[in-house]
């Protein structure tokens, strides 16, 4: 074999040695993608229902159905820790400090008094497993408006106990924001924008989406609610109405007198609207649950809730 021989099988060998090591190489890069994309995704709403939750203080807790309840305190005792994940607002996206996508949502926590604390969390999934990565307390018995994910922070839009409100009727308006430091979800910043009034309501068509906690039938057309200065207006479920609103203090409003027009539809329709109509003629207050919109009336002595989500059905 002459010399030259041997050298061009040299070449030839470290050839394919290299191509070996650049394929094994891409074939690992392809699997850390995989892997980052397959072992980590921000879980559904029913994934989120059976979560584990180790970063709420009092300890690790398992979610059933979307809630927790301890024993009680004592024995014979009524108070338990509880701990309930709110259904919305939630927010999917990529926070910078946690590799993969998230699901921020909501969690209220209470043991048997008046107030419920609540809670954002981030969560991910990971191999079938839901867990936790971050927890931030928002505060006591706030009012959550909005929710999302805004240039890789956590956005919260709510309505919080100002100076001289009580924790009752929460009448400050605030954005907080979260981001993570050093491994935590921290409260970047918290600030007031205003005060609560029936502006925060304006420019919005609120669509009816459960009357008395009963939600409506689908095969009906929803009434709405549209709120500008002193004025409401909307769809009843047959007929347009329009009437007054007068603010006596941030969340608590008298509606009406309502008037509209008076064309007759078939039922469920026409139900729909009377029943609609008279809950929302005694209208005494609004408050925002989990980024929906609900008016408070009291019928005689029965309370009655009208709740309504931004935009239409």
């Amino acid at each position: 074999m002459t010399s030259t021989t041997v050298i061009a099988e040299e070449i030839s060998t470290s050839a394919s040695r290299s191509a070996l090591a650049r394929t094994g190489l891409v074939l690992l890069a392809m699997l850390f993608v995989l892997q980052s994309c397959t072992t980590t995704r921000g879980p559904t709403l029913e994934e989120l229902r059976k979560a584990t939750i180790s970063s709420l203080p009092g300890g690790a807790i398992s979610l059933r159905e979307g809630l927790f309840e301890g024993p009680p305190f004592q024995l014979g005792n009524a108070s338990r820790r509880r701990v309930t994940l709110w259904s919305r607002p939630l927010a999917f996206g990529d926070l910078p400090g946690v590799r993969g996508e998230n699901t921020v949502a909501l969690l209220s926590s209470s043991e048997g008094g008046s107030g419920s604390v609540v809670y954002v969390g981030v969560f991910q999934e990971r191999s079938g497993r839901v867990d936790d990565v971050g927890m931030a307390l928002v505060g006591d018995r706030v009012e959550v408006r909005a929710l999302s994910i805004v240039d890789g922070t956590v956005v919260l839009d709510v309505v919080e106990a100002g100076a001289g409100d009580g924790m009752c009727c929460p009448g400050q308006l605030a954005r907080k924001t979260y981001a993570f430091r050093d491994g935590a979800l921290t409260l970047v910043s918290s600030l007031p924008t205003g005060r609560l009034s029936l502006a925060a309501l304006a420019d919005v068509e609120w669509t009816l989406v459960s009357l008395d906690g009963l939600p409506l039938p689908q095969a009906t057309r929803p009434p709405t609610a549209i709120f500008q200065g002193t004025r409401v207006s909307g769809f009843g479920g047959c007929n347009r109405y329009f009437g007054q609103v007068v603010e006596k203090s941030p969340g608590a409003i008298v509606v009406g007198p309502l008037a509209g027009t008076k064309m007759a539809c078939p039922s469920p329709a026409m139900e729909i609207e009377d029943r609609f109509l008279a809950a929302m003629s005694r209208v005494a207050r609004y408050s925002f649950v989990g980024g929906r919109l609900v008016l408070s009336a009291v019928d005689g002595a029965t309370p009655r809730e009208l709740t309504f989500e931004n935009g239409t059905r």
